[in-house]
């Protein structure tokens, strides 16, 4: 074994290179903060050029977990670490260091003995989370609150847990961390002090969940027994083949790092075991019993039955102490203790190591899982807008519009509750605005698409159908062509009043109700206890579930049959018994107890509805119904057709409608249609399918208004196979991702499911939302504005406006370095569409189209430089422009435009003529063009300019008196002229 230390000097001589050869593996070690890391660095790449191994997994946090390492040499990424706070000096900021793996930092709160400890979890730092996944939710394990609680007793001398009960599980997300806190309370006269433990997924603004209470106190005496005689004498060896195997299809997956469980016997009513944390699992000190470890030994409880029973997770935990931290292979015996069972671990010798009086354990339910995060349910409401200053527009309607564009264009949408009006309304929108975003004289002006009750303000109101499709179409467009089009909800269509009301609050999405502006808003769903629920699933009656043979489809089939107890279920889908998996699913479905019929219905047409409905057994009628059929045609705005939007709504609202019309005089209970977000936020690249659900979620309300079970749940990406996102490709899911959408794991999205059904809200949006992300996009949607709170900046201000700056900064730029400054910029906002660590990873002179920027990506490209430079640039820009460079000479010319000496006078005329005279008073320019046209006035007979109505108007509205008059303020022509001091 060859060891190097690469030093100041890391250049490679010739007598390193010739100890190395081609079967020596180089395992660097570079001390952090290295004043020469770099060239350490430089010269393990060249190793790698000359066939040298180096193992650069050394350099990575965690040794060996499985990441992205470089693929050629001096690849421009960077695949360490910088040093965190955690790494630096916590006393700088006035918190102690808590010095364990779990817990960064305590504070002792001043004027009392309480003290919390704060962490973050997460599997980048604490990879042996992901190991631990109970209903595809990856959870903190009960043992990880009793590490927690112990630690932080042990920072004020309780190093006993005299009790701890678990309250709700604490879900860990598969991307980004939670952040935890221990709160210690004072002590009593026994030395004992209360401990929670607590978690907050998001931002500031979040609410905490509570996880976990107990107490800890002072430890007494240690534990006593003696387990040197091993294997027990007369114990029976248990045969562990498979165990994980059946935990894992009872819903509870062990990873490598909770598979600790070796070797196990029983001896009447006793277990014992012999458990070992896995290699490389134990590598991080400070533990008091590594939560995988202990985990591992409750494993071992119920190993005397036959069987793998349901999933059963700690509960409770009793009298709590550890003898030796830091264990990584022990013998554990379990004795049954009233209700639950005592666990005494010893190591290898039979010493003792640590104890637990009573543990108890209980089933986990989907409801309960969904409860360890904060409840992704929430609604769309619509909030007053306050007061709003609202001057007269010049608007027109659209089909009076010629030549003369006006400030606003009015596209009236037309109302109907029928399919052939849904379908024929969304046309004429999707025609209308395409011709709006495509016609250059439209650039200038904003185009208000105006509904009359297409979105419902309160819960008495019923939404129109085509108007609602209109909104989701539209709100799409919005997505893809920011600050172009405003969304109208009024009262009445011709009012100006409301017109100029909707405009004036600035929003994309306004309701006008009784001359008050309404703005729409994201907000949580809270259930009301005394509320009635949405949805009831009986077992007398059938259900109906249609798309039965998508993955979401078994998914929630499934789910009726075993959570809600239906036991008939009417199942179709276009293709029915001949559709892939189909017999596997009836099978399973039968198995599980429920009669099932399995039809092949195209839910587009009527008769074939009105058919399957009249073929139910009159003994069992129709008493639910879950719509979860559709299908996806993405494309953006400028792309669609009314035949793509037909294929869309035909499975989705057609079918919907259809069943609305044809259970009317049927004894339902349930009436749910899955939509999607997609309705709500206006997904970009989605405008058809968008518009099928918000048509959908206004189905639910329309229903409700009129006294009928329905409820609509808006969702957002199911994770995995399930729901539409399985479709979508890497790019896709990473566009999603930086909208701060996170997705649903299948058990927790039935959960929600649940959850929503408990509610009496007609329309239910269960999303997975990344808080913290939100706070972080620059232009984030007003939508997400009652959800997120921004930090404010220094100074109490709003800060200069990116565009802005730009323009001052190539402004002061020398003329030969605007167009490398400019490059930058689009590579910065290409390299962050496309997933790149920077700008430094995108070929400038590459297409755009090889760098692998679709129509939707383009689109997401250009919103992103308009934002960055203040432009209004084309949607086809990556598709009008070579590639980078040559764009960014573009936007050179549109930003930073040669001199005014370059530019022919007639242009210069122009100019100078549009320009409003109080600009040229301000500017203290006004005084020398009157010089330089003969008509200056001698200084002391000026008085100072009185604002009026003259600020505004422009030098060629002005003849030579009016021109003049406007520089003397109110003082006479004639008098000037004769020298008059007035």
């Amino acid at each position: 074994t060859t060891f190097l230390e690469l030093g100041p000097d890391a250049a490679l001589t010739p007598m390193i290179e010739g100890i190395l050869t081609d079967d020596v593996t180089v395992v660097p070690s570079l001390r952090r903060g290295h004043d020469e890391q770099r060239q350490a660095l430089t010269a393990l790449a060249k190793l790698h050029v000359t066939g040298i191994t180096v193992d650069w997994t050394a350099l990575l946090p965690q040794a060996g977990r499985a990441v992205d390492l470089p693929t050629y040499p001096f690849q421009r990424q960077r695949y360490w670490q910088r040093a965190s706070t955690s790494d630096g000096d916590l006393g700088a900021v006035g918190v102690d260091a808590a010095r364990h793996p779990l817990l960064g930092a305590a504070v002792t709160l001043a004027g009392s003995d309480s003290t919390v400890l704060t962490g973050r979890l997460s599997v980048h730092s604490q990879p042996w989370l992901a190991d631990h996944v109970v209903g595809g939710a990856i959870l903190l394990p009960g043992t990880g609150f009793v590490e927690l609680a112990l630690s932080a007793g042990g920072q004020v001398g309780c190093d006993a847990l005299t009790e701890l009960v678990l309250e709700a599980p604490l879900v860990v997300p598969e991307r980004g961390g939670v952040t935890v806190q221990v709160l210690l309370g004072a002590a009593d006269e026994t030395g004992s002090r209360p401990v929670t433990v607590h978690s907050r997924d998001g931002g500031p603004d979040q609410p905490w969940t509570r996880h976990a209470t107990g107490t800890v106190a002072p430890a007494t005496r240690p534990p006593s027994f003696d387990l040197a005689a091993w294997p027990p004498p007369g114990a029976a060896p248990v045969d562990l083949t498979g165990r994980y195997d059946a935990q894992a299809a009872a819903g509870l997956a062990y990873g490598p790092a909770f598979q600790g469980l070796r070797a196990a016997w029983t001896a009447g009513d006793q277990v014992y075991a012999e458990v070992a944390l896995p290699a490389g699992d134990g590598a991080d000190d400070g533990y008091r019993m590594h939560p995988a470890l202990l985990d591992a030994c409750l494993q071992a409880v119920g190993l005397d039955t036959a069987q793998v029973g349901p999933v059963r997770l700690p509960f409770a935990f009793s009298g709590v102490t550890v003898t030796v931290p830091d264990a990584t292979t022990v013998r554990v015996r379990i004795t049954p203790a009233g209700d639950g069972v005592r666990l005494d671990i010893a190591d290898a010798a039979g010493l003792p190591v640590a104890s637990v009086d009573t543990l108890t354990l209980r089933e986990l339910s989907a409801a309960q899982l969904a409860a360890g995060r904060p409840d992704p349910l929430y609604r769309l409401a619509w909030q007053p807008a306050g007061t709003v200053d609202a001057p007269p527009v010049r608007w027109a309607a659209w089909e009076d519009v010629r030549d003369d564009v006006p400030e606003v264009v009015v596209l009236r949408s037309e109302p109907g509750r029928d399919a052939a009006a849904v379908h024929r309304a969304t046309h004429r929108a999707l025609e209308h605005v395409q011709t709006w975003l495509a016609d250059d004289r439209y650039a200038r002006s904003t185009l208000l698409v105006a509904t009359r009750g297409a979105v419902a303000v309160t819960d008495e109101e019923a939404p129109d159908l085509a108007g609602a499709a209109v909104w989701g179409l539209v709100r799409s467009a919005q997505s893809e062509q920011p600050d172009r089009i405003v969304l109208a909800d009024l009262d009445d269509p011709d009012d100006p009043a409301a017109l100029a009301l909707a405009v004036a609050t600035g929003e994309p999405q306004v309701a006008v109700r009784a001359v008050r502006a309404h703005v729409a808003r994201l907000a949580r769903l809270t259930a009301t206890p005394d509320a009635p629920p949405a949805t009831v699933f009986g077992e007398a009656g059938t259900v109906l579930v249609t798309g039965a043979t998508g993955l979401l489809g078994r998914l929630v089939a499934r789910h009726l049959v075993t959570t809600h107890g239906v036991r008939r279920l009417l199942l179709t889908s276009r293709r029915g018994a001949a559709a892939a998996g189909a017999d596997d699913l009836v099978a399973e479905l039968t198995a599980l107890g429920a009669h099932v019929r399995l039809a092949a219905c195209d839910m587009g047409d009527r008769d074939a509805v009105a058919a399957l409905l009249a073929g139910l057994d009159p003994a069992h009628p129709l008493t639910g119904v879950v719509h979860s059929a559709g299908v996806l045609d993405d494309g953006v705005i400028g792309s669609l057709t009314p035949d793509r939007v037909d294929v869309v709504f035909r499975p989705k609202v057609d079918a919907a409608l259809h069943l609305h019309e044809l259970t009317a005089g049927l004894p339902l209970t349930a009436f749910v249609l899955f939509s999607s977000a997609a309705g709500v936020v206006g997904n970009p690249g989605q405008g058809s399918y968008a518009a099928a659900n918000a048509c959908l979620d206004a189905l639910a309300a329309h229903r409700r208004a009129a006294g009928l079970p329905a409820q609509s749940l808006a969702w957002g990406a199911w994770a995995g196979d399930a729901g539409m996102a399985a479709n979508l490709d890497a790019g896709d899911r990473a566009r999603v991702e930086r909208t701060g959408v996170r997705p649903l794991a299948p058990a927790e999205g039935l959960a929600l499911l649940d959850a929503a059904a408990a509610t009496d809200a007609a329309v239910v949006v269960p999303v997975g939302l990344d808080l913290a992300a939100l706070a972080g996009v620059p232009d984030l949607p007003p939508l997400f504005r009652g959800l997120v709170r921004r930090p404010a900046r220094a100074g109490g201000g709003a800060g200069p406006d990116a565009a802005a700056a730009l323009t001052r900064r190539l402004a002061a730029l020398p003329a030969g370095e605007r167009e490398a400054a400019l490059l930058d910029v689009v590579l910065t906002q290409a390299a962050a569409i496309l997933g790149h660590a920077g700008p430094q990873d995108v070929d400038p002179d590459r297409a755009f189209q090889e760098l692998g920027f679709d129509s939707l990506s383009a689109v997401e490209f250009r919103n992103q430089l308009n934002s960055a430079t203040g432009l209004r640039l084309p949607a086809t820009l990556v598709f009008d422009h070579p590639n980078a460079r040559v764009l960014a000479a573009e936007l050179v010319t549109a930003l930073a435009p040669a001199p005014a000496d370059g530019l022919p006078e007639d242009r210069v005329r122009e100019v100078l003529q549009g320009i409003p005279l109080s600009r040229l008073r301000e500017a203290g320019l006004l005084d020398r063009l009157l010089e330089l046209g003969g008509l200056a006035p001698t200084p002391d007979t000026i008085t100072a300019p009185a604002a009026d109505d003259e600020a505004g108007r422009s030098i060629d509205e002005m003849d030579a008196d009016d021109l003049i008059s406007m520089a003397l303020g109110d003082q006479d022509l004639d008098d000037f002229m004769t020298g008059d001091p007035r």
